[in-house]
């Protein structure tokens, strides 16, 4: 009842307002009008499929996992951006009877051309290149809820320091897409990507639900890990253009109402 007293009032408000010079109402009227309204979700069934079209590079030993993390750590050192995103998603095993197994597969996608899958099931430590470059400075993980699959890491594999990684390297797309178009949705990956590129993920429950420790992973398999990956770094990148975007007309915006001296 609250919240429709101060809807009505609100409403009486910009109602009274607008009969005078909208150059009159006070800030948090203008705000409210000059707010577009949210986009309507699409219907995810009518959307074309997002695939990875990219390479694929698998690696499946200690060894092979290791030498890709450390190739990524010299990518990133080189790089003259303030920091990288990375595009990063895990898969493992998942029973109804027994729950979610060990993580199996972690993806990783720093740029649109290829994407890396480290399959870690039969790991008992992970590589210190694999830590470090997850821990570095210039590194942000991004995805949808992308601090639960770090700290499901971090369960998995106790020397992995989940908590500094979720402080210091994670961004969270869902919630970054909120600050930017000023929503207030609990977004899946699925129904941010529908929303945000016009596409849709596909979530085949026999790929999704398959035998992520057992080698060797099938074409189909791969194509839905790297895909994953793959689309929590092309969402950071279509929200990161929408806030310099927003942030632009908001200036010019300013530039415009400005009085002349």
């Amino acid at each position: 009842m609250a919240v429709t007293t101060r809807s009505a009032q609100l409403g009486k408000e910009v109602s009274g307002a607008l009969r005078r010079s909208p150059r009159n109402l006070p800030q948090h009227l203008k705000e409210k009008l000059e707010q577009p309204k949210p986009e309507r979700e699409p219907d995810i069934e009518t959307l074309p499929p997002i695939i990875f079209k990219g390479h694929i590079q698998y690696a499946n030993d200690f060894f092979d996992c290791a030498q890709i993390c450390d190739s990524l750590i010299q990518e990133v050192k080189r790089s003259e951006k303030e920091f990288i995103p990375v595009g990063f998603d895990l898969e493992w095993p998942f029973s109804f009877q027994t729950g979610s197994g060990k993580t199996a597969l972690a993806q990783i996608c720093l740029q649109d051309s290829v994407c890396y899958l480290l399959h870690v099931y039969s790991l008992k430590k992970l590589p210190a290149a694999f830590v470090e470059f997850l821990c570095h400075p210039k590194v942000k993980l991004v995805g949808v809820n992308i601090k639960n699959d770090v700290w499901k890491l971090g369960r998995d594999f106790k020397e992995f320091p989940a908590q500094k990684v979720v402080q210091n390297n994670c961004m969270d797309c869902g919630t970054y897409a909120n600050q930017v178009l000023k929503r207030s949705c609990r977004w899946s990956l699925e129904r941010l990507t529908a929303y945000l590129l016009k596409k849709k993920i596909d979530k085949n429950p026999e790929v999704r639900r398959s035998k992520w420790h057992v080698q060797p992973l099938s074409d189909a398999q791969k194509i839905y890990a790297a895909t994953d990956a793959y689309v929590s770094l092309l969402l950071h990148t279509t929200i990161q253009a929408k806030a310099v975007a927003l942030e632009k007309q908001s200036q010019n915006h300013e530039n415009s109402v400005k009085p002349l001296p």
